[in-house]
């Protein structure tokens, strides 16, 4: 009777041994049938068996072994690839790390018209593509570098948040903003009746200075008429006999009269001219 528990027990065992194996080849995807390539690269950090096998961002297979070669001081990667993906020869394969901090295997296929890898072939490539990490590890000395100086701006910036006098500073822009915009409110209940007053006052001043226009018109206009009639009353003295500018005008008399006074006055002036002895007597002195 205790054997046989025994024996059920050891069954048991077996079958959940056996299940457990299967179970962890099924997550790998060991249990569907793949075709085999190899690939050698002298640091496999991060990668683990199971780990992708990618092309064009797309699953094709699993890393399914590792072991290392003495010889070349290299790791030896198993890729387990889909059977329907032919590689053509020239491929090669690369490890790239990924955000989560695991290792992948990126393929890039060769040219189709060189032909294609058999199964068991060993891939190009096999180095290891710089991933994020290896950037954040370049950058963490410079990073840590300026964290002291980060410190102190934030002491300093928080020193000046917490001076009472920029509260006091900031209370006063508070308090002249408020101000100013009560202004403006009042300005803007203002502004209607001052806009309508300074129309009233440019109507006024249009008004004011069309006549101011009109009365200088009517000035120059007068001015203007009582020159004509000057002008028309010395036209009228010239054309009248009465005056002594019009009979001289008008009369032919005194022109007559007047040339020949004139004729007269130039005879004397030749004569004086000719003879000055008879209208000029100089006496000398002692003589």
């Amino acid at each position: 009777m205790k054997r046989a528990e025994e024996l059920k027990i050891g069954i048991w065992t077996i079958v959940a041994i056996v299940a457990m194996v299967f179970g962890i080849k099924f997550l790998k995807g060991q249990l569907h049938t793949s075709t085999v390539y190899y690939m050698q690269s002298p640091n496999v950090e991060r990668v683990a068996e199971s780990s992708h096998v990618k092309l064009n961002g797309y699953k094709v297979g699993f890393v399914g072994s590792m072991h290392y070669n003495y010889a070349t001081n290299e790791v030896v990667l198993g890729l387990y690839l889909d059977p329907s993906l032919r590689l053509p020869r020239g491929t090669s394969a690369i490890i790239v790390p990924d955000l989560l901090g695991n290792s992948n295997i990126h393929l890039t296929l060769g040219d189709a018209a060189d032909g294609f890898m058999a199964a068991g072939d060993t891939l190009l490539g096999g180095g290891m593509a710089p991933g994020l990490t290896d950037g954040i590890a370049d950058a963490m000395p410079k990073v840590m570098a300026l964290l002291p100086k980060v410190d102190s701006l934030l002491t300093g910036l928080n020193t000046v948040v917490h001076d009472t006098r920029l509260n006091e500073t900031l209370l006063s822009v508070n308090t002249l903003a408020h101000k100013l915009d009560r202004t403006l409110s009042d300005l803007n209940r203002e502004l209607p009746g001052i806009l309508h007053n300074v129309d009233n006052a440019t109507a006024n001043l249009d008004t004011l200075s069309v006549e101011l226009r009109e009365a200088r018109i009517r000035d120059i206009i007068g001015q203007a008429n009582a020159t004509l009639d000057s002008v028309n009353l010395m036209v009228s003295a010239l054309n009248s006999t009465q005056g002594t500018a019009g009979r001289l005008i008008n009369s032919d008399e005194l022109h007559r009269q007047l040339e020949g006074t004139l004729a007269d006055v130039d005879s004397l002036v030749n004569d004086i001219k000719a003879h000055p002895k008879r209208y000029i007597n100089i006496k000398v002195f002692g003589k």
